[in-house]
Parts: C-alpha cells; structure tokens; sequence
C-alpha cells in the first residue's frame, strides 16, 4: 500500500495562544476523497489552510509525499506548487475568465495550450472564456476556480465547501468532476455541511469537533441530560430516553447512522435502544440508502439498497430502529 500523502502528527495550531486546531494523528491516502464535516468554527478551514500550506502549526509534525515537511519561505513556495485550494468564495481577478484560468499556470511557468480550453469544457464554461469574471454570478465563480484548479493539475485539490455558492443545477457538475479527480490518480480533501455530500463524494469522511478528529459523525446530535436508574444510565433528549455505557453522563452524544438497525417490527436482541417512528424522507447514496424516520425527532439510517428494497419502505412507512450503546459517541460529558 502506497503511503499516505499527508501525515499529520501531533500538529497543533493556535491563534493570539487560543487553540483552534489539536490533530493527533492523520493519514490522508493519495488518490481518494477525503471529506471533513463539522460545524461553523470546527477548524475545517484551518486544516486546509495547513494542507495547503498557507498556514503553519503552532507545533507538531507535517509529512507531505513522503517527506518531513520544513516551514521555511522557499520549501512552502515549492510545496504549493503542488496543492491548490479553491476557497469558498474564490478570488477573481478582474480580467476575463480565460485570464484567471490561465493565471495558476502562468505562476507555474507551465505550457497553456489546450489547457485553458479543456478546463473550461470540463466545468461547463466553454462559450465563457472572453467574459469579464467579475460580471459573473456565484456559482460560475465557484465553477471557474475549479476550472483554474483543473488546469494545473496538482497532486492534491484542496474546496473549502466547494457548492455552497452553487445554483441546484450546477452541483451536479461540481461534484462529478470531485470524483473523477480520484479516478486519475489525484488526492482530494473537501469540507462541506452536507453530511449526504460528504458520504456521495468521500471514500473518506472525518468529522472535525472542536478542532478535534472524531469517529462520530455529526449526525444525529443530540443535547440532554443524563438519570441514573439503578446501574443504569440513560441519556434524555426530545423525549427519547437513551441507554448509554454504565456509568457515563454525556450532555451531547451522536449516533452512528450506520449503526442503527431498521425494521418493520420491534427486533428481539440484545440491543436496549429501540424506538417507533415514520419514515419522512429516503436519499439514494451510491449504494446505501439513507433514511430519516422521526421518532418525535429525526433520526437518520445508512442501510443497504438491498435492505431498503427487502423491507419495502417508503415516506409514510411505520418502521422501528434500534441500536446499542456502541453506537453512541458522547461529543461532551
């Protein structure tokens, strides 16, 4: 297995000596999508911003293709010649589509021909390229950096929320071109708030809390308190009342959405969490089905097509989940 193309180990960032950013341990594998979700001021940006090497840690360990990363002006000049970030609310000049595009591979002294073009093509952009940028709307903005992006071919793309400016329409375009990167050999890191994007998209999803890599996603968050009965204790939110891990009292938990069985009737198990509801919505995700049921709130699964298909659900149908404790990541205690 190759290695991976970033390493990050131990890495903290801060900022006027407040933490914004504390990461452990990261591998992130070439040729895949990455994606992080997380909330507003989770340190999704800032994470970029060091993958992209615009921004460097207040301590700890960078590798980058196999090699220590050093923070010194002419090594970072270099580096960036090899990852782009598309922000956004991407930076264009003002001059024509075409000179924007140009301008990555300009910096880079690389050859233009055809390159313009086939980048323009590939966003759908191609009658754009004599128009002024600045008289473009949000989402042709968006879809020219990534045309700028696409033209310099580097080893890793970095998009900070790359359709969150993006007309319904042109998602799909956007998207497309995300997944087809990996197909040929190129590294992608994505942040977005849609954790149904993330999952389309990533072979890989993290969630980022606090500035903090965590396995649970954000999905399926819930604020409560915590009673005792007995030896044990359950967790109460929205009227749901959770059994957690003895002896735990978490005030925010997750539930893992791939961990939490669907059925027609109530499961006979082990698992203690098990609740009635109606299915209110379905999401196709490549191959799994996402289903939101609202138990008196949304709860949302990840099940199989075959799953889906076997158990005959649709909006409206009465279903039950269930799941176990495992499933049940505590975000704050």
């Amino acid at each position: 297995m190759a290695a991976p193309l970033y390493r990050l180990r131990d890495m903290r960032v801060e900022f006027a000596g407040r933490p914004a950013l504390h990461i452990a341990a990261l591998d992130i594998e070439r040729g895949r999508v990455t994606a992080l979700v997380g909330a507003n001021g989770a340190g999704k940006t800032t994470l970029l911003r060091v993958l992209a090497f615009l921004l460097t840690p207040t301590v700890g360990a960078v590798d980058f293709d196999g090699a220590p990363v050093v923070f010194r002006a002419r090594t970072l000049a270099r580096l960036r010649q090899q990852v782009t970030l598309v922000g956004q609310t991407p930076l264009l000049f003002r001059r024509s589509v075409r000179s924007n595009v140009e301008y990555g591979l300009r910096a880079r002294g690389n050859a233009l021909a055809g390159r313009v073009e086939g980048a323009l093509a590939q966003v759908g952009l191609s009658d754009f390229a004599e128009r002024p940028a600045w008289k473009l709307s949000g989402g042709e903005s968006q879809r020219v950096a990534l045309a700028r992006a696409l033209a310099i071919d580097p080893l890793a793309y970095l998009f900070d929320e790359p359709t969150a400016n993006v007309d319904r329409e042109h998602v799909n375009v956007i998207e497309r071109q995300i997944a087809a990167l990996a197909t040929t050999g190129k590294t992608v890191v994505l942040t977005t708030h849609d954790l149904d994007q993330a999952y389309r998209l990533g072979e890989s999803v993290l969630s980022l809390v606090a500035g903090r890599i965590t396995a649970a996603p954000l999905v399926n968050v819930l604020r409560g308190t915590t009673t005792r009965s007995g030896d044990e204790s359950y967790f109460e939110s929205d009227g749901l009342r959770i059994e957690v891990a003895a002896g735990s009292a978490p005030r925010a938990i997750a539930i893992d959405p791939e961990d939490i069985l669907v059925s027609r009737e109530p499961l006979h198990s082990s698992a203690r969490n098990s609740f009635a509801g109606t299915v209110v919505k379905v999401q196709r995700d490549g191959t799994a089905v996402i289903v939101t049921v609202d138990c008196g709130r949304p709860l949302v699964a990840r099940i199989t097509q075959h799953s889906y298909a076997e158990l005959g659900l649709n909006i409206g149908t009465p279903v039950w989940l269930t799941f176990k404790s495992l499933a049940i990541h505590v975000l704050s205690a």
